[in-house]
């Protein structure tokens, strides 16, 4: 006859068991309720549609040597000591 090295324990109850499957499941509905409410693009349906602009030609001018520059290189707010 072989006896057992562990003690008998019974089994769980089952309103411990169900009581920790609706935990559980509170635990994930409310993490993916968070998730959703804070998600980033929140406002996908009502979106205005993105503006382009075609470009529009310039003629772009190459500088000469002997132009002078419009402003001066320091700002007026500061002072030299």
């Amino acid at each position: 006859m072989s006896r057992r090295r562990t003690p008998y324990k019974p089994p769980r109850d089952r309103r411990e068991f169900v009581q920790a499957v609706v935990c559980a499941l509170v635990i994930i509905v409310v993490t993916a309720a968070l998730v959703w409410a804070f998600r980033p693009n929140k406002n996908l349906g009502s979106s205005t549609p993105a503006v382009t602009t075609a470009p529009t030609s310039t003629s772009t001018s190459t500088p000469t040597s002997d132009s002078t520059p419009t402003s001066d290189s320091t700002p007026a707010s500061t002072t030299t000591p």
